[in-house]
């Protein structure tokens, strides 16, 4: 157990000196050997855990995902649900509360454009979350990964947006500006009503 926990502190480590740093020189001025530096962690340490740069960015972006999955508690399109449009009103508040809370992975990956090969399997892994999600839901003539590449796109559209303009509006706003825009006009589309 303490080497897990071990483990698990070096990672946690390693992930906040990047983020560091990218913030600070951007994602192609830094090295390992900065990164270590900074993590006050051993060069050949980061290679027990790492194969480079890269993977460390790509997991903690994973990581990202999945918590703000759980945060969000979305249910799913089967569930007996009264109203979809007030849930994810909520929904959207929590995502830019958590935004708000958390700025610097999000700053890191949505704003540093040498991270679009992170950002990509990011926006993939939460494409087929949100299409499980939307399983149930009467596509019409739209296909459910047209609808969950769109939603993806778009939520992550506004977050960036909100982020470029240093966070203008409360999450409380930006959770009805993530429904008036996003998802009444989809669910609008799914469900003709």
């Amino acid at each position: 157990m303490s080497q897990d926990r071990r483990i698990r502190r070096t990672q946690k480590l390693l992930g906040e000196a990047l983020i560091d740093l990218v913030l600070e020189k951007g994602y192609k001025n830094i090295t390992i050997q900065d990164v270590t530096d900074h993590a006050d962690v051993g060069y050949r340490t980061f290679f027990r855990h790492y194969d480079g740069l890269d993977a460390l960015f790509i997991e903690i972006a994973q990581e990202r995902v999945y918590e703000l999955y759980d945060i969000l508690d979305l249910p799913h399109a089967y569930d007996d649900v009264s109203d979809h449009i007030a849930i994810s009103r909520e929904s959207g508040i929590t995502l830019f509360k958590h935004i708000r809370e958390n700025p610097k992975i999000f700053r890191v990956l949505l704003l540093d454009d040498n991270l679009s090969f992170v950002l990509q399997p990011v926006m993939q892994m939460a494409r087929k979350k949100n299409e499980e999600l939307l399983r149930g839901l009467p596509s019409g003539n739209i296909d459910i990964p047209i609808v969950a590449n769109h939603i993806i796109a778009a939520i992550f559209g506004l977050m960036r947006w909100w982020l470029e303009n240093d966070m203008p509006h409360p999450p409380e706003r930006m959770g009805e500006i993530f429904t008036t825009l996003i998802i009444q006009p989809i669910f609008l589309a799914l469900t003709n009503e």
